[in-house]
């Protein structure tokens, strides 16, 4: 079976497409959505969703959020005495997508599909085809978040041919795309994003204003109190969906801070981010060389595109409201899994063609005579070229006689060479001329799976070299991935009793820090009696606590609404 994965910053989700339509594959506690959160337990078990969620507050030291940012980066996660590479985090999250879809389904998942950032560069590609290996999926292919989305959209949408504006915000990620739907064909015009902005980014800032309207360095917080912070701040900020004013109160040092939120206060704490908003979607726009009225609809995937904030700014930026069409947290998923169902070859939608288009230029480092140094960017495949795509530069040589030419293989949009990611180099013999006589034949053929195949020739000899850079993984061997995936199998997911039952005291144990006073004891008790009727398995006792919990801990989380 192949299924779509949804692996996001904030959340992840599975979808698969059977029975003519994309179908959302619901976890253990019945929700599409899995909190992308990693936390480890005392005893060695690793937990991984809503409870490790939980567990950012009261265990912040062994648990990681928010890690896809630094996918395809040499950052390390310390948890529980041990050290994790982003990826290595991102598996026990797609291990356990790919088990709730097992369980879900009643057969084996073989194969993913994986939606990634459009503006993902091949490190962070390859790490993500490495999650997969070590969570022990086979991923052929990644999608772009926006195509997927743009996918999802074509099959909702009533219309035969559309031009969309897509836009994807996240909660680590920004892309915007313009896409050309028409006879059952999803052309990507041009794409751009910022991986490092995103829901999360308005936290920290909501947060950082709170401290700031009361004298309070942030970095002066404990790590519990600061997780606790950003928390309150996510969800002032989700409840300016429905609400005009929102009061953010937190006790630190035994006082009780407030502030009033609104959407007047968001826009000016977080001025700076609706700046880098507007760069991404101008960019988008003078790429693909339509106009805003241009423009047939204004997508809006991603659950941060939710703030009603945010589709002002659109509105305003562009002269059109935004739309929703399905909900823009699952719309990527169910993207990712119609993708899945057209790679299975289903009947229904075997016919349909994703096409998409290389995010970053492609070139080559050439030699710059007035910095010996540093080497010049020449591009041979530009970005937003449209894939499959083959382009061919002839080069020279830079000295006297030279017998041999190195070309360096960059992918990026600045002129120095250093600023840019280099994928790897190529070397050629050449006959040996006068500086500038030689001829050197350099072609690149880049591919939708984002496999580069670098040939390069000697005009004046046979000599022929060709060179294959792809997104496989972060140069492990097989043995190395063999030793990752044996190194997952030990941080067993599983425990016994009732996922339910860690979760509610997970909640209990978080508001327990969260709270004080009386409201304390209570909880306290509440756990106490919880953990007992568990340990003497007496089933019926649990269920009428586990309501008579679940309204208490209900009741002390409206404490931080507003009435």
């Amino acid at each position: 079976m192949i299924i779509g994965i949804d692996l996001g910053t904030t959340n992840s989700l599975a979808c698969v497409y059977k029975d003519g339509k994309a179908e959302l594959i619901p976890n253990g506690f019945g929700s599409y959505l899995t909190p992308s959160v990693v936390s480890f337990e005392d005893n060695g078990a690793v937990v991984v969703g809503a409870i490790a969620k939980e567990r950012l507050v009261t265990n912040p030291t062994d648990t990681a959020a928010a890690f896809k940012r630094f996918m395809g980066s040499p950052k390390m996660f310390c948890l529980a005495g041990k050290e994790f590479t982003p990826q290595e985090l991102s598996a026990f999250v797609l291990r356990q997508l790919k088990q709730d879809a097992e369980k879900y389904l009643g057969e084996d998942v073989t194969e993913a599909v994986i939606s990634v950032p459009a503006y993902f560069n091949n490190n962070q590609r390859a790490a993500t085809l490495e999650a997969g290996k070590i969570a022990g999926i086979y991923v052929e292919r990644l999608v772009n978040e926006p195509s997927a989305a743009a996918l999802a959209t074509s099959m909702l949408s009533e219309e035969d041919e559309q031009v969309y504006l897509v836009f994807d915000f996240g909660g680590g990620t920004l892309d915007v795309s313009v896409v050309d739907y028409f006879n059952n064909v999803i052309e990507i015009v041009a794409v751009s994003g910022d991986n490092h902005l995103g829901g999360n980014d308005f936290d920290k800032s909501i947060a950082t204003y709170f401290c700031t309207r009361h004298n309070i360095d942030i970095n002066s917080l404990s790590p519990q109190k600061q997780a606790t912070l950003i928390r309150l701040a996510e969800r002032a900020k989700k409840e300016l969906t429905e609400k005009e004013n929102v009061l953010l109160h937190m006790e630190i040092a035994g006082e009780d801070k407030a502030i009033v939120l609104n959407n007047e206060v968001l826009i000016t704490c977080c001025s700076t981010l609706f700046d880098r908003i507007e760069t991404v979607v101008k960019h988008a726009l003078r790429d693909s060389g339509y106009h805003a009225i241009d423009i047939d609809e204004i997508i809006l995937a991603g659950g941060s595109s939710k703030m009603p904030i945010v589709s002002y700014f659109l509105h305003n930026l562009l002269g059109k409201e935004p739309v929703m069409i399905g909900s823009p947290d699952e719309v990527i998923a169910q993207g990712a899994g119609i993708y899945a169902g057209i790679k299975a070859r289903n009947e229904e939608i075997r016919d349909m063609l994703l096409t998409d288009i290389c995010p970053f230029t492609l070139g080559v480092g050439t030699h710059n005579p007035s910095n010996n140094g540093h080497f010049n960017m020449s591009p041979i495949i530009e970005r937003n070229s449209v894939l499959p795509i083959s382009k061919t530069r002839t080069y020279t040589n830079v000295h006297n006689m030279q017998k041999k030419v190195k070309f360096n293989i960059y992918q990026g949009e600045a002129f120095d060479c250093a600023d840019n990611l280099c994928l790897g180099s190529i070397i050629i013999d050449i006959a040996p001329m006068m500086a500038n006589e030689a001829v050197v034949n350099v072609t690149f053929a880049y591919d939708i799976n984002g496999i580069l195949v670098v040939d390069v020739e000697d005009g004046f000899s046979t000599n022929k070299k060709q060179a294959i850079f792809k997104s496989e993984g972060m140069n492990l061997s097989q043995k190395e991935i063999a030793q990752k995936i044996e190194l997952l199998k030990q941080y067993k997911s599983d425990f016994s009793g009732d996922e339910r039952d860690k979760l509610l005291l997970a909640q209990a144990e978080r508001l327990y820090q969260e709270l004080t006073g009386i409201n304390r004891v209570r909880i306290a008790k509440a756990m106490e009696d919880y953990e007992y009727v568990i340990s003497v398995n007496d089933k019926h006792a649990k269920h009428i606590l586990r309501q008579q919990i679940t309204a208490m801990l209900d009741r002390f989380e409206e404490f931080f609404d507003v009435e």
